[in-house]
């Protein structure tokens, strides 16, 4: 997460998707930002983080019509703090937060603070830029990326988790179950939960893990999401 997203069409659709399980399921959600500072991962002059087009369509609305109105307050830059997300009751009030910079180094450490932080979580969400871990990440880029261990980490704590993967220049659908087959790999989780998919550009996927006691309420509350407007579908 870089803050210059704020609000951005992505973001919507992420904030709907927590917004919904949270109240849908009762659970505290906890947020890892995984936030990065573009002038230290990005090429100069990156105009990311622009799409807002979704606060001019009508049919945005659909997915959750308070959200809609609360995220128009990050279409002024200077607005576009992570601390405003809670000010402005972008989730539920409960939520806990981890705002700490991923690190180039002694990242392991950070995880564990970021663990400590989120312990009372019922759904933890990681929020890299880019998705999970590839192999031709540099140290530079690193902190764009969710490893598999740390997602692997908060599964075993007993936490629903959810991520986020963009689809560039790829087959979305593919790369979804890519995604999922590594993550199910990583954590030894059986379930192949749905993945929602973000219609886009691009496309953004949300990936979920969960203790086997909660797989059927959470499958059933992702299709559920899924049915709220054209902007979202369900990759089985």
């Amino acid at each position: 997460m870089q803050e210059r997203y704020l609000g951005d069409s992505h973001d919507y659709i992420k904030y709907a998707l927590l917004r919904h399980l949270s109240n849908d399921l009762g659970l505290r959600l906890g947020v890892n930002w995984y936030l990065a500072f573009p002038e230290d991962v990005d090429r100069q002059g990156s105009k990311d983080g622009e799409k807002r087009h979704h606060l001019k369509g009508q049919d945005w609305q659909d997915l959750d019509s308070d959200l809609f109105n609360k995220i128009k307050y990050f279409d002024i830059p200077e607005a576009r703090k992570l601390e405003n997300v809670a000010k402005q009751g972008i989730l539920p009030s409960q939520s806990l937060y981890f705002s700490d910079p991923v690190p180039k180094t002694d990242r392991h450490v950070w995880h564990q603070q970021a663990q400590d932080v989120l312990y009372d979580a019922d759904l933890v969400f990681i929020d890299p830029d880019n998705g999970f871990e590839i192999k031709s990440m540099s140290r530079k880029t690193s902190p764009k990326y969710a490893l598999y261990k740390e997602a692997a980490d908060y599964l075993t704590a007993g936490k629903i988790v959810l991520g986020i993967q963009f689809a560039r220049q790829c087959d979305p659908i593919k790369k979804g179950y890519e995604i999922r087959e590594k993550l199910c790999d990583a954590t030894g989780a059986s379930q192949l939960l749905p993945i929602i998919r973000g219609r886009v550009a691009p496309n953004i996927l949300f990936l979920t893990l969960s203790p086997s006691s909660l797989s059927e309420k959470l499958r059933r509350s992702l299709v559920k999401f899924a049915d709220l407007g054209p902007k979202v579908d369900l990759i089985e």
